[in-house]
């Protein structure tokens, strides 16, 4: 039986998520986290598109991207299989390096567009990786929170790298349009407030088909932040 074709039209939103076959590390040091982001740079060159979220986890990678003229598959295809080919020769790795085919929920209701902001950027804090999700190295909330003059604390271990990389591929101004004075503080106290969203995580989750069994190997969820 065919597989439904995805809806696209020009300047499409999407939540996109892919994880490796079998739950395998997609990313098996830091290397490997900076030329995936390498090669989203050069497919964003070929195929332009607004990137509003991303954050890379050791078995999957999140993003919340608009497409411009170009439909979503030519994007995901050409990354995914540049990424492959790249893992598979430096690990002398054979057979699908991503579990068939990405995930993608369209987005077309503003609502729920911001709701996965939220859920992405929490994604390493969910899964008991850090504590607050700007100390998650791999993740575009640091974008948001203007924290280039504080990555020159992680110069030595290279965070200031990925984040520079994020940071080039980022668009945060359509977010931020939501809140007074377009302030980072007001969406840091949107995704980092105790006030309780776990019926639209809940939701997302199910849209996306992403359950405990989705979360790096070794993580616990019974011990995450709850937010």
């Amino acid at each position: 039986m065919p597989r439904p074709k995805r809806i696209w039209y020009p300047g499409a939103t999407y939540h996109i998520m892919s994880r490796g076959n079998r739950r395998i590390s997609i990313f098996q040091e830091r290397a490997d986290y900076l030329h995936f982001l390498k090669c989203l740079k050069i497919i964003k060159e070929k195929y332009p598109f607004d990137l509003h979220a991303i954050c890379l986890m050791t078995n999957h990678f999140h993003m919340l991207l608009k497409t411009g003229s170009d439909e979503l598959w030519k994007i995901m295809q050409k990354l995914l299989s540049i990424y492959a080919e790249h893992f598979n020769h430096k690990y002398d790795f054979t057979g699908h390096l991503f579990e068939g085919r990405y995930t993608s929920k369209i987005i077309e209701d503003e609502y729920y567009f911001m709701e996965v902001s939220r859920y992405i950027h929490l994604n390493p804090v969910k899964a008991g990786m850090v504590i607050a999700p700007a100390d998650y190295e791999y993740s575009s909330y640091s974008s948001y929170m203007g924290m280039e003059n504080d990555i020159d604390q992680h110069r030595e271990n290279g965070f200031s790298k990925s984040q520079s990389m994020i940071g080039d591929l980022i668009t945060t101004s359509h977010v931020l349009n939501y809140f007074p004075d377009k302030s980072s503080k007001h969406y840091r106290a949107f995704v980092e407030g105790r006030i309780s969203h776990t019926e639209h995580e809940q939701m997302i989750r199910k849209d996306m088909k992403e359950d405990d069994m989705w979360l790096p190997l070794g993580s616990d969820p019974s011990d995450t932040l709850k937010c």
